[in-house]
């Protein structure tokens, strides 16, 4: 009896941190199994699990992000005799971009693997199509971290970014995390002083606030247990905060002693975001109107604006004729967001890549033959 097997990635390992030597990269370790056909006589065998041992293969790997390609190398490499390889993306040949130029911002990347096996002339088959679970890694300073009782324990040489615990850090003898910023040491929070911070200093009455805050600074803060208050030193005396005048505007109201959201915007109002910090909106009513307006986005600006529904399905529908081997196709229009996009291949729906703003890839098993019909529908 015969089978045939196919290529597999048995083992995938994604090291956590990246290799900043002479050439950055990560790891990659995979198991190839083989894909020929076998005899194995008086059996039937529906699997092949028969390592590719000792084999010249070409890897191709590409780096994206939810949008295009940021990377592309090849390593040819031959396995040892149980198929096994080990390599390091961004050690291979470039052939788009720079492994350096990856801008490892957080944001979701995946990593893409093709084989060739050298002996078989089938040419790039896609193998694995992964997340890239990685830290951000800084690309300089050394990131060295001392430990000492005083900051005159220190001793050079310092790197940009060194970063020191400093047990007892002037008069007051306060731990403090300090960092090298290439001329100096200075406080990592830029504040070592525990006279000025919220919730630190409790007192009983003035005079024992007095007695504590000797001398005095602008910004001193204490909660007085005899005012049930926060008292502050503006730089001639102590100011309560039962005393401080509240005013409220641009958007939000006062109601008592309490602020709430809602007014007037007496001038623009911008609210910045990040990745962890958001801004979402719970429990709103569902529209059952077709002739609602959306909110949108002015590009650059930020700026909430309406937009019709209408004006958002503005489509575009493009066919091509492909040739032998052809990936590479333009697209109707310019790509904002590859979410506008569908492509089908002689009526099926298939899979893509953004390789710039008005040029897409096919994904690997997609590529084509001489008179397919690439149909391309983009919304703006």
């Amino acid at each position: 009896m015969k089978f045939l097997g196919n290529i597999l990635s048995l083992l995938f390992i994604m090291s956590a941190s990246f290799i900043y030597a002479q050439t950055p990269g990560f790891n990659y370790q995979a198991l190839i199994l083989n894909n020929e056909e076998i005899q194995i006589p008086g059996t039937d065998v529906k699997e092949n699990n028969v390592p590719l041992g000792l084999a010249e293969v070409t890897f191709r790997f590409s780096i994206t992000n939810e949008n295009s390609t940021e990377y592309i190398e090849e390593q040819t490499i031959v396995t040892d005799e149980y198929g096994m390889v080990s390599l390091i993306v961004g050690e291979g040949t470039p052939v788009r971009s720079s492994f350096r130029d990856i801008d490892w911002d957080g944001k979701l990347k995946y990593l893409i693997v093709e084989l060739d096996i050298l002996n078989d002339n089938e040419g790039f088959v896609l193998l694995d199509r992964q997340r890239i679970l990685y830290i951000p890694h800084p690309s300089n300073g050394s990131s060295a971290v001392f430990i000492v009782e005083t900051l005159a324990a220190l001793t050079p040489p310092y790197g940009l970014g060194d970063l020191a615990w400093v047990k007892n850090y002037r008069n007051n003898g306060i731990p403090t995390l300090m960092i090298f910023n290439g001329a100096d040491w200075i406080p990592a929070t830029n504040d070592s002083d525990t006279s000025d911070e919220f919730g630190l200093i409790v007192v009983a009455d003035e005079l024992e606030r007095n007695t504590l805050f000797n001398p005095v600074m602008i910004g001193d803060q204490v909660w007085n247990q005899a005012c049930n208050c926060i008292e502050v030193f503006n730089g001639t005396t102590w100011v309560s905060t039962n005393t401080i005048t509240t005013t409220v505007s641009n958007g939000i109201s006062l109601d008592g002693e309490t602020i709430k959201l809602g007014g007037d915007l007496n001038e623009p109002t911008f609210i910045n975001t990040s990745a962890t910090n958001t801004l979402a909106i719970t429990g709103l009513e569902e529209s059952t109107s077709v002739n609602d307006d959306v909110v949108v986005l002015e590009e650059g600006t930020g700026v909430l604006k309406k937009k019709s529904l209408s004006s958002l399905l503005d489509r575009t529908e493009v066919i091509l004729t492909a040739v032998d081997g052809q990936r590479l196709f333009p697209t109707p229009l310019p790509i904002t967001s590859v979410a506008k996009l569908d492509v089908y291949r002689n009526g099926s729906r298939i899979s893509f890549i953004m390789i710039n703003a008005t040029t897409i890839e096919l994904e690997a098993e997609a590529i084509c033959y001489k008179g397919d019909k690439i149909r391309i529908v983009q919304l703006r």
